[in-house]
């Protein structure tokens, strides 16, 4: 290729960005269009970096005419709730394209405020970790005392590498309090937990050991694990020479109350006059949090030979979750079943384009104008 003479113009053809990957070996590499580009940065939680980019690509002599990187922008100044930029690119929208820009949603209206899903779907998050000084005693008081001021809990243990007897038993008496109570409860990395506690027994128990099977027994409860609440009851019974506490069944009203509007969804899906369904509701941030959304869905797809997902209450996919949520739609199309990925917003389905979940799944967009 011959070098450009001295002083000539430069063209306006961008030079090829480096080859990546979005975290999966099935993801495409290679230089990305700058709307995947702004997708990603958004899906990092850098949407200021996001909204930047797509300015210079509507500014560029070439990227003006990406009609995308417009409606990603809309996007991004209606999640920012900043109306006087929407209004000022609508201006520019239809002098530029001689058509009706998007409409703005009031911030009034839930149904239109992503953040405000996303509200709803963490505050209710709590992390278990050891304090500064290394000690859970008064976590575990803050995770009751928040628990029952939230009604909900969603509790992880991840952080958890380690556990004294003292605490082991404050643990056990916080969640058995809390399950008398019948408060609704969902729990991730217990089985990490599971290991520290297995961990904790010696050959010859003792007094001081009984807690890690006190609060073992309560985990075996929570998460309806009753066949190895048996198990550990007759190692626990051999132990420590006497009998092991009674197995007690726990019942997540919330969660019980989705798995009967699942069943009523079938049903009525499969009478002959019922309407289509509208799909399986995503909503918020979806990321390591989401373990709870994601299961429901997989429950949601099992019965179903098509699987439509309405992502118009999705405010963005983590970017550190982008490969799971892959992985996800693969595993229900490689299951043989059709994938519809719908409502969804501008910026959203760049990111899955650019994950190439559109391999797997139809990405169908919402009407913008």
């Amino acid at each position: 290729m011959a070098t450009p003479a001295a002083g000539a113009s430069p063209s306006p053809i961008r030079p090829a960005r480096p080859a990546g990957r979005l975290g999966s070996e099935e993801f495409n590499s290679g230089a990305l269009p700058t709307a995947q580009e702004a997708a990603i940065l958004y899906a990092a939680n850098h949407s200021g970096a996001a909204t930047s980019l797509l300015k210079s690509e509507i500014k560029d002599g070439v990227g003006r005419n990406n009609k995308q990187a417009w409606l990603m922008l809309f996007d991004l100044h209606q999640i920012a709730q900043n109306r006087q930029e929407f209004d000022s690119l609508s201006m520019l929208f239809t002098v530029k394209f001689e058509q009706s820009p998007p409409v703005w949603a009031e911030g009034g209206d839930a149904a239109n405020d992503p953040r405000r899903n996303q509200s709803r779907e963490r505050k209710d998050f709590f992390a278990l970790k050891p304090s500064a000084a290394g000690e859970l005693l008064t976590e575990i008081e803050k995770f009751r005392a928040f628990t029952e001021a939230q009604g909900t809990v969603r509790l992880d243990v991840a952080k958890v590498s380690a556990i004294t007897a003292e605490e082991s038993l404050a643990f056990a008496k916080a969640l058995i309090a809390l399950r008398k109570k019948h408060m609704p409860m969902w729990f991730n990395n217990f089985d990490s937990l599971e290991k520290v506690l297995r961990a904790a027994f010696n050959e010859r128990a003792t007094a001081e050991q009984r807690p890690f099977w006190i609060l073992l027994f309560e985990i075996y409860i929570l998460l309806g694990k009753m066949d190895q609440f048996e198990e550990l009851g007759l190692e626990f019974a051999v132990a420590f020479e006497m009998s092991p506490p009674n197995w007690e069944v726990y019942v997540n009203k919330v969660a019980a109350d989705a798995v009967r509007a699942t069943a009523a969804a079938k049903t009525a899906a499969a009478a002959p006059a019922a309407p289509p369904e509208a799909g399986f509701e995503l909503k918020g941030v979806i990321s390591p949090a989401s373990s709870n959304q994601i299961a429901e869905l997989n429950a949601y797809a099992a019965t179903r030979p098509e699987v439509v997902v309405d992502m118009g209450k999705v405010l963005r996919v983590e970017f550190g979750f982008t490969a799971a949520f892959f992985d996800v739609v693969k595993a229900i199309q490689l299951a043989g079943k059709r994938v519809i990925l719908t409502n969804l917003n501008e910026i959203n389905a760049a990111l899955l384009e650019a994950m190439g979940v559109n391999r797997y799944a139809i990405l169908v967009r919402r009407k913008s104008t």
